[in-house]
């Protein structure tokens, strides 16, 4: 079975496909490596996880069956519901549902945030108000984007708690992920 990240590096990769932005967005606010455009298809996801070792997370029952007939990591989820997505790849022990801003990826490109904590280097780059209350900012090192621990965090924290209450109820029994084990 694959790997559930650790809490300082997240050791499962992920490629989701077209039809999953969302998910895409939310494994990277929970800290992992997530590829996404909506401008791949099949052939480059597949080509890009046996080339990445990546996980691919699609509702495309095709590309999932390509995928196994390649001997390459999928998984077949329910398009919709990011929630109930998020249990399920927490109940087959994939991913934590912990939410730490200081883990999180940048949810627009995946890049890796980093700590900011002097105000002159994101002024001018965040309202007035969030450079006035904040003291702590997160600045993706890829495209510049800077984050805080504002009030969309406590939907964020809303949202993993309603997947952890799906995970209990409704993916207590956990199945391994189809495809060979996660390289170690």
């Amino acid at each position: 079975m694959p790997q559930q990240g650790d809490q300082q590096g997240r050791e499962t990769k992920f490629i989701v496909d077209a039809m999953l932005g969302n998910v895409a967005k939310w494994l990277r606010i929970l800290g992992y490596d997530t590829l996404y455009s909506k401008a791949y298809n099949d052939a480059q996801i597949l080509a890009i996880a046996q080339r990445t070792s990546r996980l691919i997370v699609t509702n495309d029952r095709g590309l999932n069956a390509r995928a196994l007939k390649r001997g390459l990591m999928s998984l077949l989820v329910e398009e919709g519901d990011v929630a109930r997505v998020l249990a399920q790849l927490a109940s087959r022990g994939l991913i934590s549902l912990d939410v730490d801003p200081s883990r999180s990826r940048c949810p627009i490109c995946n890049g890796r945030l980093v700590l900011v904590t002097d105000k002159n280097l994101v002024r001018g780059r965040v309202p007035p108000g969030a450079l006035a209350k904040h003291n702590k900012f997160y600045m993706c090192a890829r495209c510049g984007h800077v984050y805080w621990e504002g009030g969309h965090w406590v939907n964020i924290r809303k949202l993993a708690d309603r997947a952890r209450m799906l995970m209990a109820q409704e993916f207590s029994s956990t199945r391994a992920v189809q495809g060979p084990a996660a390289p170690g």
